[in-house]
């Protein structure tokens, strides 16, 4: 949406344009007065006025006609007359589609009324009547077989049964073509040609009038649901809708991160080495043991799996090793969760439980808490042989030297099945939101340890 003169206030008169093809409104003559409400600005000029169809109203096309039907209340002569008699719409604005529509169907609607002789009339009821009903067929043959054809005359005289009538005027959905209209289509198609007229396409979500490329309007987006939405996961509040749709917006953005474990790594240092491990320049074809760990931020417990290549990719080969591959994380409950549950018996599973000094074991985490899980990894950095100034100026070499290693993680949670729509909830809908359903989530990711220290042979 832009203003339609560059530089000028932000009072208007407003165009759509894309920037892709470089189309505008005013292409097709349209301009809108307001940047906002762009669905009732094109219904308006849908209907082929400045206002809605709603406000046009049916006394501005109020004639002689429109106030009976025929009946035979009035003498045929006097109806005849008033039938043939001329009517002037020169200076009246046409309906559009949608209001003439309206009109025809409350036309019909006041005739089947009128002409009914009961008021439990199946023809009577709903937008178009209960015409699928069985009794409303009997009631339409009725019409055609009262006092005619064989039957009809075993049958009592009775008075004549109301006619419907035909929609005579403007206010009752009657299109009357201006003088000359047709002739101005056919020299119009003659002049464009084929380019000029709207493709079967773009004809079906047009008026049924629509007919050259300079009809077409604009459609507007419909919006799908204006109901509220939840996470299936952590059931957040996704979407809050407002009253008016244009102004929806997410309360809580929740990006994949927020279902990724925090994972942290970190040296473990022996009781015996006093002095602490430089990242920075490893020792080649020594074991060093990381401490690698998860921290859960879902309100559910998830089974983590971690999968690593026993030697690393690249010119310097990295021996990794996993001792426990298989782990659980704890939900992100309350704190007080944790204090409660601290006097219970420790993991068996854990290397801190039975031994003064702990020591890393195949099969057992290092240690556990409420929504962290710590593992043992053991690394054995590859050696590098000393190479030239010249090499070592080498761009595609200088990073050798680093130590990453590639770990495919895999996640497995239960959570609740329930609807992520707020609203009614069926038995069903009810029923399916007590199961658990199981999810599972599988990524890569890359730890840095640090440098391997350059051999100095």
């Amino acid at each position: 949406m832009n203003n339609a003169e560059n530089g000028a206030s932000q009072n208007g008169p407003w165009i759509l344009s894309c920037s892709y093809c470089m189309w505008t409104s005013l292409d097709i003559d349209i301009k809108f007065d307001k940047p906002t409400n762009i669905r009732a600005q094109l219904l308006s000029l849908k209907n082929g006025a400045n206002r809605r169809p709603s406000e046009v109203r049916a006394s501005q096309f109020k004639s002689p006609l429109a106030s009976f039907a025929s009946t035979p209340s009035l003498p045929e002569e006097e109806q005849d007359e008033k039938l043939g008699s001329p009517m002037s719409f020169d200076n009246k604005p046409a309906l559009g589609h949608d209001a003439r529509f309206t009109a025809l169907k409350n036309f019909y609607r006041t005739q089947i009324a009128e002409t009914s002789s009961s008021p439990s009339d199946h023809l009577i009821g709903g937008d178009f009547g209960l015409y699928s009903s069985p009794n409303a067929l009997s009631r339409i043959m009725s019409l055609y077989n009262t006092g005619v054809g064989m039957h009809g005359n075993n049958k009592k005289s009775k008075s004549k049964p109301p006619v419907m009538r035909e929609a005579l005027t403007q206010a009752e959905g009657l299109i009357i073509p201006t003088t000359g209209s047709e002739d101005h289509i056919i020299e119009k198609m003659a002049a464009e040609g084929w380019d000029g007229l709207a493709s079967m396409e773009q004809q079906q979500f047009q008026q049924p009038s629509t007919r050259f490329v300079d009809d077409l309007l604009p459609l507007p987006v419909l919006l799908r649901t204006k109901r509220s939405k939840r996470c299936k996961a952590c059931k957040h509040i996704l979407v809050k809708p407002e009253v008016k749709p244009q102004s929806t917006r997410f309360r809580i953005r929740l990006i994949a991160l927020s279902y990724l474990p925090l994972t942290s790594i970190r040296p473990l240092y022996p009781s015996s080495v006093a002095l602490p491990i430089n990242l920075e320049a490893l020792e080649p074809l020594k074991p060093i043991q990381f401490l690698l760990t998860l921290k859960n931020h879902m309100f559910d417990p998830i089974r983590v799996t971690l999968a690593t290549p026993s030697v690393t990719p690249g010119p310097v080969s990295t021996k990794v090793t996993i001792l426990c591959p298989q782990l659980e994380v704890g939900a992100n409950t309350d704190v007080w969760d944790e204090a409660l549950q601290s006097g219970n018996m420790p993991d068996p599973r854990s290397s801190r439980h039975g031994g003064a000094e702990r020591v890393a074991e195949a099969g057992k985490v290092w240690d556990k808490g409420r929504n962290w899980t710590t593992v043992a990894m053991e690394v054995v950095p590859g050696a590098i042989k000393s190479k030239n100034k010249q090499v070592q100026q080498d761009t595609d070499d200088e990073d050798q030297d680093i130590v990453e290693i590639p770990v495919f993680v895999r996640i497995e949670w239960e959570t609740d099945g329930g609807n992520e729509e707020l609203g009614f909830r069926s038995e069903n809908t009810k029923k399916s939101e007590s199961d658990t359903v199981k999810r599972e989530l599988a990524y890569w990711m890359t730890l840095g340890i640090g440098r391997i220290k350059a051999d100095a042979s």
